[in-house]
């Protein structure tokens, strides 16, 4: 539709506008990287007021959704709270889930797939609740009100204007630098026709100068446009490729001996950017019985119990636990994180 954009009283120009659904519900146009309200019956908008990040609005002939501030994987015992965002999103959410009575057990970078669409930066580990039968998701969304997305939104609309105003100003030293290499040429043209060699020679050092210059605000531009279209996305990449799928692939086909018990499964998913030590590990376990390799030490406080330390691509603080089972002649595994281990050997202690 064609928008006439104003500067207050004075109008700046007329041009074809996509038409969006602004966060309030209000109709909006995209203008320069920015959708703002749109004055009907006018069809205007005015560049002084308020504006909002394209990602926040919602297409004209699209179907309003709500937006998602987290998701959850809820596990046996315990569950991952995934938010998106800075690491401070993740840190006040921890802090509103203990403030609503939730036992965190630990926070931390999530690398696994995205869940239901969502794509989560970090994870906020919690005891599940059990005064409340209802799905954890529905509990959750009683504590996660629009504060977090509120304030992210803020954010991401400041730093948008920012890299907004870094990518025209570079544009425009670029296209004033393209003029001044275009007048330096025309100049040494006509010297070239009529003047003298030092006035030659002098005009060819400007011309280099001057493209040298042009060079350094192209590439600004295109630094700045980069950045520009990273705030756009305002998220990491999509994750790709189903990792739980990829585990139990992986421990069917080569490693049937091993029974991942609790929620280790959602562990190894969510937290291991690198899997090699832990697939090692169990393979340990193919031809080992009565006796483990030195890497294993028995439990103490345990008898029937072993552990090994663990890399989960990050650090060494991924720990492993094992029971064989002479019954089924399968061993029960555990995967956990140092930080858990009191509490894991008072669950073991029940199985």
């Amino acid at each position: 539709m064609m928008i006439a954009i104003f500067n207050g009283d004075q109008l700046f120009e007329t041009r074809a506008c996509e038409l969006v659904v602004l966060p309030d519900g209000r109709q909006g146009a995209i203008w320069r990287g920015l959708a703002y309200p749109l004055e009907l019956p006018d069809h205007r908008i005015e560049i002084g007021s308020e504006a909002f990040a394209p990602n926040e609005c919602i297409p004209r002939w699209a179907r309003p959704a709500a937006r998602r501030t987290f998701a959850v994987i809820e596990g046996v015992d315990e569950a991952y709270v995934l938010v998106s965002g800075a690491i401070t999103d993740c840190e006040e959410a921890s802090s509103r889930l203990k403030g609503a009575g939730y036992e965190v057990i630990r926070t931390g970078r999530y690398l696994g797939d995205p869940v239901e669409d969502f794509e989560a930066d970090w994870f906020v580990r919690i005891v599940r609740p059990t005064v409340s039968s209802d799905a954890l998701s529905t509990v959750l969304g009683a504590v996660f009100d629009d504060h977090v997305s509120e304030r992210v939104s803020h954010q991401t609309l400041g730093e948008y204007r920012a890299q907004l105003i870094a990518t025209e100003l570079a544009s425009a030293k670029a296209r004033e630098a393209a003029l001044r290499v275009e007048i330096a040429r025309l100049n040494l043209e006509s010297a070239k026709a009529a003047g003298t060699q030092a006035q030659i020679e002098e005009l060819r050092r400007a011309v280099d100068l001057e493209r040298e210059a042009r060079q350094q605000a192209d590439l600004a531009a295109a630094e700045a446009q980069e950045s520009l279209n990273a705030a756009r996305q305002n998220r990491p990449p999509p994750r790709v490729g189903k990792i739980r799928d990829e585990i139990e692939v992986v421990l069917a086909a080569l490693i049937p001996e091993v029974r991942l018990i609790r929620d280790s499964l959602d562990v190894v998913a969510a937290e291991f950017i690198n899997r090699r030590a832990f697939y090692r590990g169990l393979a340990e376990l193919r031809t080992a019985t009565a006796r483990l390799p030195p890497t294993w030490k028995k439990l103490k406080g345990l008898e029937q119990w072993w552990e090994r330390h663990m890399s989960d691509g990050q650090d060494d603080a991924g720990r492993i636990y094992v029971r064989f089972s002479a019954t089924d002649r399968i061993w029960d595994v555990l995967i956990s994180h140092k930080s858990e281990q009191s509490r894991d050997i008072t669950w073991l202690d029940r199985q």
